[in-house]
């Protein structure tokens, strides 16, 4: 090799170096909103050894409420908190924050298996949940499960529901909304919409707003908005149900037309402050929701059986959970005469997870304050309340468990306690610390590290499904 191909191969060299390290300094998330996240192409040469350097892998969303709470309660040492006797959309001056809380206990395992605990002052497990699937053969047993991302496109649901639904009976997925931004990642339904419909949720709603059901959204119709759902061959009790209705509230009259496999009706609508259900009754494999009023605002669609179980799944992306805290009592239990619950389920905690965060009393706070609202809305339903999974974060190279995930899980704990509601430690269920490698291991992860896929949500019902079936045997 002559000395000019020496110092040509030093320059490609050197320039690949340049290149590479200028990639690494770039902001490239800041730069492509996001689009791209940042990332060190030399992370393998220099890896971190300091675990306090880790980061998370992706950031989860942000709930502005929350930001807001959390802001207010570092400036003011206390937390807006609504009274239960005033109207949903206000809001008065908390209480004094406590010491950082503390794990209440260790997490009770029976068998290998994790046990729902129970914080009721009776020391009762699930006591209205279990009285009313004695009644399973005859009536609707609802569920809901309110949450987040994590829940998002019925994962975890649709496998917990499936369960349930071959024990006790039932059929239809229940709860849908109007609009997703994501039809086709959902696997027990089929849903498709003309664009009509304009979404709104509690991390968007003026405190005017007062529409704040369980789902924690609703839409609004353009004239001619439609919307249809059809089957899905998740399982044979996706494919066909017996009972379509939709709830709604509208400020202008004119009319809204059912659609399914045994003909279709036009509804006249009147104006009412109340919502409004309709229903379709009979066996079909589709439901086609139309209307021709501007303004219509849908509180969502179900889609049940007669009798057994129907299972709510009810998620909004980066939802923290502390917006419940305003829900409106008079729609809730309006809404309820037609879709009352047993049991719900409460699913939140990873968009308020942070690295540097430790001390999670602030959000316990609230979060105390959505269950006291939920306890007085649905006074015939249990309470349970998920823990949050495990999370990965990057230490240089690696992929470990997110040091601060175990303070939520106390906060989350201590949540219950407070209330006298239910808990089940789903991280501890997932195997605890570092569970999170062994899951996107076993593929049942994306690749965030954060969120579940379908298999792995049909793990996870798995693990809750026992521990819940061990509870209502005892």
């Amino acid at each position: 090799m002559n000395d000019s191909s020496s110092r040509h191969l030093l320059l490609v060299v050197g320039i690949a170096m340049g290149l590479l390290v200028l990639m690494s300094a770039m902001p490239w998330s800041a730069l492509t909103g996001n689009l791209f996240k940042d990332f060190n192409l030399l992370e393998d040469l220099f890896p971190k050894e300091n675990i306090a350097n880790t980061e998370p892998l992706s950031e989860a969303m942000i709930d502005p409420e929350l930001q807001e709470l959390i802001a207010q309660a570092a400036e003011n040492d206390n937390i807006s908190q609504p009274n239960p006797s005033e109207p949903a959309n206000s809001s008065v001056a908390g209480d004094t924050l406590p010491e950082p809380v503390k794990a209440v206990k260790e997490t009770p395992i029976i068998d290998g298996m994790v046990a729902i605990e129970s914080y009721d002052p009776a020391g009762a497990v699930l006591p209205k949940f279990r009285q009313a699937l004695t009644q399973s053969n005859q009536k609707r047993i609802r569920l809901a499960v309110i949450g987040d991302s994590f829940v998002e496109g019925d994962i975890f649901c649709q496998d917990l529901r499936d369960k349930l639904q071959e024990h006790y009976g039932g059929q239809g997925v229940g709860f849908m909304a109007m609009h997703s931004d994501f039809p086709g990642f959902r696997k027990t339904v089929r849903q498709n919409d003309n664009g009509s419909w304009e979404m709104h949720d509690l991390r968007s709603l003026r405190a005017s707003d007062s529409l704040r059901t369980l789902s924690g959204d609703y839409a609004v119709s353009q004239p001619g908005a439609l919307s249809r759902f059809d089957g899905a061959p998740f399982s044979d009790r996706t494919r066909r149900w017996l009972n379509s209705a939709l709830a709604y509230l509208s400020s202008d009259s004119g009319a809204i037309t059912l659609k399914t496999d045994a003909g279709s009706r036009t509804f006249d609508v009147s104006p009412s402050s109340t919502p409004t259900v309709i229903e379709m009754p009979g066996e079909t494999k589709s439901f086609t929701v139309s209307t021709d009023i501007a303004g219509l605002k849908v509180l969502g669609a179900y889609l049940d059986g007669e009798s057994g179980i129907q299972l709510d799944c009810m998620s909004i992306r980066g939802n923290s959970g502390v917006g419940h805290r305003k829900l409106n009592q008079t729609i809730c239990q309006s809404m309820a005469e037609y879709a009352d619950y047993s049991l719900i389920i409460v699913e939140f905690g990873i968009n308020a997870l942070s690295a540097e965060q430790s001390d999670y009393t602030p959000y316990m706070l609230a979060m105390v304050q959505t269950v006291k609202r939920l306890q007085q809305i649905y006074p015939e339903a249990d309470i349970l309340i998920m823990g949050i999974s495990d999370r990965g974060t990057k230490n240089g190279a690696d992929i470990v468990s997110l040091p601060t995930c175990q303070a939520m899980v106390n906060a989350q704990r201590e949540t219950a306690s407070r209330t006298g509601v239910h808990f089940w430690d789903t991280r501890t269920a997932m195997g605890g610390d570092g569970a999170i490698v062994d899951w996107r291991r076993r593929k049942l992860m994306n690749a965030d590290y954060i969120h579940l896929n379908h298999a792995g949500g049909g793990e996870l019902a798995s693990l809750f499904y026992q521990s819940l079936i061990h509870a209502l045997d005892e």
